[in-house]
C-alpha cells in the first residue's frame, strides 16, 4: 500500500510540475503571464472582434440577395367602356368585371449597389484601420504587462535582498550582544554600553520583520500577477549596465518610431479621415442594379412582371438629418485625432528622455554606494575590532554596522532602479523583446 502512494505522489508532482517549480526566471514568469493574463485574452479577443468586423465588410460591393414571400388579399375592378373599329364598322365594348388577386406571392429579389459615393470603400477602410489600431492596443497592453511583471519581479528580488541583509544584521547584532554580555561579566564594559547594544539588537529584529513582510507581500503580488500559488526561487538577478547605453537621441527617434499609443492615434487619424468621406458621400447620387424573378405566377395580374431587371438612382434633396452638421463634425473628429497625436509623441518624447536620465542616475547611484560600500565595510571592522580592545563604544559599532547597512541597501536600490527604468525606456520604444533578451548581454554586473 505504502508502495502505491509513493508512486502515485511521484506522478502527481510530476504531471504537476509546473504548478510548484523549484526555480523562476524573468522569462518563466514572463511565459506564466502570455498565458494566464485575463487582461491580454481581453484584448486578443479585441482583436479577433475586429477582424470578423472587417471581414463581414469584404462583400459590401457585392450584391443583396433575399427570399421574399407574401400573402395578399385584394381584388379590383375592371371597367372597360369603349368603341374599336372593326370591318364592319365601329362596334361598343363594355366589360365590367372585379378581377380578385388575392393569394401567395414567392419572388428571389437582387440588388447591387454601383455607385455610392465613396461610402462602401470608406466603411470598408474604417474596419480595416479598426483592426489596426486593436493590434496596437493589443501591443500597448502586452507592454503594459511586461512592466507590471518586471516590477513585482524585481521587487520580490529586492525585498528578498534586503531582508537577507536585515537577516544577517539581525545575526550580527546577536553576536554583538552576546559579547556585550561576555564583556559586562568580565568588566570590560558597563551596563549601559550592554543596554545601548540590546536596543541595536531589538531595533535589528524590528527591521528584519518589516523586510519580512515586505517578501510576503511582494511575493503575494507577484502570484496574482501570473496566477500562480507558488514561485519558487528567483533566478534572474538585478543588473546594471557595465557600460553606457544608447544616446538620449537614440532612444527618442525608436520611441517615436515604434511605440504603439502613436500607432493608436494614427489609425484613429485615418478613422476619422474615412468618417469625412462618409459624411461627403451623402451629397453624391446613389447608382443601384436591382432584379426580381417569381416563383408563382398563377395568382399574378396582368401587369405583375415574372422577373424584371433593372438600374436605380437616387440623390437625395433633403435630408431629416443635417448633412452640412455632420461633414462638419466629422471635420471637428479629424482635428481632435491630430491634435491627440501631437500630444501624445509629446508625451512619448518627455517619457522617454525622463526614462533616460533616470537610468543614467540610477546607474551613477550604484557605483557611488558600490564604493561606498567597501568603505563602509572596512570602518565596520575596524570599530568592531577596536570594540574588543575597548577604543570604541558600542554605540560606534551600531552607527558603523548602520552604515554599512544603509550603503549595501542604496546599492541594492540602486540596482532595481536601472532595471525598471531601463525596462521602461525599452518599453516606452516598444522593444520589450529586446529586453528580455538582456541576460544573454556580457556587459552586466548582476547584484546578488
Amino acid at each position: 500500500m505504502l508502495r502505491e502512494i509513493c508512486i502515485f505522489i511521484i506522478m502527481f508532482l510530476t504531471l504537476h510540475e509546473d504548478a510548484f517549480p523549484a526555480s523562476m526566471s524573468l522569462a518563466d514568469a514572463r511565459k506564466l503571464l502570455y498565458e494566464r493574463s485575463d487582461m491580454l485574452k481581453a484584448s486578443t479577443a479585441n482583436v479577433e472582434s475586429k477582424e470578423y468586423t472587417s471581414n463581414s465588410l469584404r462583400w459590401l460591393h457585392g450584391p443583396r440577395i433575399a427570399l421574399e414571400g407574401q400573402e395578399l388579399w385584394g381584388e379590383t375592378r375592371i371597367d372597360i367602356h369603349k368603341r374599336v373599329s372593326t370591318p364592319l364598322g365601329e362596334m361598343p365594348v363594355d366589360m365590367e368585371e372585379n378581377y380578385n388577386f388575392s393569394g401567395p406571392r414567392a419572388s428571389i429579389t437582387g440588388t447591387l449597389p454601383i455607385i455610392t459615393g465613396g461610402k462602401i470603400e470608406a466603411t470598408q477602410k474604417i474596419a480595416r484601420y479598426q483592426v489596426d489600431e486593436a493590434r496596437a492596443k493589443q501591443r500597448n497592453t502586452y507592454i503594459d504587462q511586461d512592466i507590471k511583471l518586471i516590477g513585482r519581479y524585481f521587487g520580490l528580488q529586492l525585498a528578498t535582498s534586503i531582508e537577507n541583509l536585515r537577516a544577517d544584521t539581525l545575526k550580527m547584532k546577536n553576536e554583538e550582544l552576546a559579547r556585550a554580555v561576555k564583556f559586562e561579566r568580565e568588566g570590560m564594559i558597563s551596563p549601559v554600553e550592554r543596554m545601548s547594544v540590546k536596543v541595536a539588537r531589538d531595533k535589528a529584529e524590528r527591521e528584519h520583520l518589516k523586510a519580512r513582510n515586505a517578501v510576503k507581500t511582494a511575493k503575494l503580488e507577484l502570484q496574482r500577477l501570473i496566477r500562480t500559488e507558488s514561485i519558487g526561487t528567483l533566478t534572474t538577478p538585478l543588473f546594471v549596465l557595465n557600460c553606457a547605453p544608447h544616446t538620449m537621441e537614440y532612444w527618442v527617434e525608436i520611441a517615436l518610431n515604434n511605440n504603439p499609443r502613436i500607432a493608436m492615434i494614427e489609425s484613429q487619424i485615418q478613422q476619422a479621415n474615412q468618417g469625412v468621406e462618409i459624411s461627403k458621400s451623402s451629397w453624391f447620387p446613389q447608382i443601384f442594379g436591382f432584379g426580381e424573378y417569381s416563383f408563382i405566377r398563377h395568382y399574378q395580374t396582368a401587369i405583375e412582371p415574372s422577373w424584371l431587371l433593372g438600374l436605380g438612382a437616387s440623390l437625395t434633396l433633403w435630408d431629416s438629418t443635417d448633412r452640412v452638421a455632420t461633414y462638419r463634425s466629422a471635420r471637428a473628429n479629424l482635428r481632435e485625432a491630430r491634435a491627440m497625436h501631437a500630444d501624445i509623441r509629446n508625451q512619448i518624447q518627455t517619457a522617454t528622455e525622463t526614462a533616460w536620465l533616470n537610468v543614467q542616475n540610477a546607474r551613477e547611484q550604484y557605483f557611488l554606494t558600490a564604493s561606498e560600500v567597501g568603505l563602509a565595510q572596512e570602518n565596520l571592522d575596524l570599530k568592531r575590532q577596536g570594540f574588543g580592545e575597548g577604543l570604541y563604544t558600542s554605540l560606534d559599532v551600531t552607527q558603523a554596522w548602520d552604515q554599512l547597512l544603509e550603503a549595501e541597501v542604496g546599492r541594492r536600490m540602486a540596482a532595481y532602479q536601472f532595471v525598471v527604468n531601463y525596462a521602461t525606456l525599452y518599453a516606452i520604444a516598444g522593444q520589450m523583446d529586446d529586453f528580455m533578451k538582456f541576460n544573454e548581454r556580457k556587459k552586466l554586473i548582476l547584484e546578488k
